[in-house]
C-alpha cells in the first residue's frame, strides 16, 4: 500500500474523505488497530464532526463494504467462454479474498470484522442474496426469496469460517479453501461433476496477484470517488 493521503487544513471535509482515509487505515492497520480518534486527527477535524458523517467505527465499515460490493460488480472475470462464467466469478472471488487473508493478516483482520459486525454482514447477506439469484439461478430454478435468503445466511457462515481458519488439521490453503467452496455449492444444489470441474478450474487461476491487485484497484477506487465528490461540493458551492 502506499503513503496514507492527508487531508489539508482547511479542505472542505466529506463522508468520502473519511472513508478513503479510513480505508487506507483498515488495509494498512487491520480493523482493530484502526481508530476513530487517530483518523479525526489525520483528517484536522473534531471526533464529533466526523461521528457526525458515521457515528461508529462500524458504520464506516458497512460503507466501506457497500462500495466494496459496488467495485465488485464492474471487476467480476467474467470468463464468457465458459459454461458457467457466473459461478466461476463468484467462486474465483472467494478464493481471491481467502489468499489475500493467508497472506495479509490486516486485511485478514478487516474481513472477519465484515463478517462479524453485524451492519457490515447485513451489507454482505443483502449484496450475496441478490448476487446468489443469478449465480445459482440454473440450479435452485424454484427457489423462492426466503429460500436464497437462508441459504446466504448458511454460505456466509462458510465463508467467514473459511477465512479464519488457522489449519489447525494440517490442510493446505487449496485443500481448505476447496474444502469451502464446494460446501457453498452443496448449499445451492450444484451436482458434484459440476462442482468438480469448476473448482478444478479455478484453483488453476492466478488467485493470488489478482487479490492483491482487486484490494489495491479498490484503493484507487475509492480514491477516485472522493475527488469526484469534491469537486462536486465545490461546483455547488460556486453555483
Amino acid at each position: 500500500m502506499g503513503v496514507l493521503w492527508l487531508r489539508q487544513k482547511g479542505a472542505t471535509n466529506t463522508k468520502y474523505e473519511i472513508l478513503y482515509l479510513a480505508t487506507k487505515f483498515f488495509l494498512e492497520k487491520g480493523y482493530t488497530n484502526s481508530y476513530v480518534t487517530t483518523m479525526a486527527k489525520t483528517l484536522h477535524i473534531s471526533t464529533g464532526n466526523l461521528t457526525f458523517w458515521f457515528p461508529t467505527k462500524e458504520h464506516i465499515l458497512a460503507e466501506m463494504v457497500k462500495e466494496l460490493c459496488t467495485f465488485q460488480i464492474n471487476t467480476e472475470v467474467n470468463k464468457k467462454g465458459s459454461e458457467y462464467a457466473l459461478l466461476i466469478d463468484y467462486l474465483f472471488e472467494l478464493t481471491m479474498f481467502a489468499s489475500v487473508c493467508e497472506e495479509n493478516p490486516n486485511i485478514k483482520d478487516l474481513v472477519i470484522a465484515s463478517y462479524t459486525q453485524p451492519l457490515p454482514l447485513a451489507v454482505i447477506r443483502a449484496n450475496d442474496t441478490e448476487r446468489s439469484k443469478r449465480t445459482f439461478a440454473e440450479f435452485c430454478m424454484e427457489w423462492s426469496d426466503t429460500e436464497f435468503i437462508q441459504a446466504e445466511n448458511v454460505a456466509s457462515g462458510i465463508e467467514c469460517a473459511m477465512f479464519m481458519t488457522e489449519n489447525a488439521e494440517k490442510l493446505t490453503f487449496e485443500q481448505r479453501v476447496t474444502s469451502g467452496l464446494d460446501a457453498i455449492m452443496k448449499v445451492y444444489e450444484v451436482p458434484k461433476e459440476i462442482r468438480q470441474s469448476v473448482l478444478k478450474e479455478v484453483m488453476a487461476m492466478d488467485y493470488r496477484s489478482s487479490g492483491n491487485y482487486v484490494f489495491e484497484a479498490f484503493c484507487d477506487y475509492v480514491e477516485k470517488k472522493n475527488s469526484w465528490e469534491k469537486q462536486k461540493t465545490v461546483k455547488t458551492n460556486h453555483r
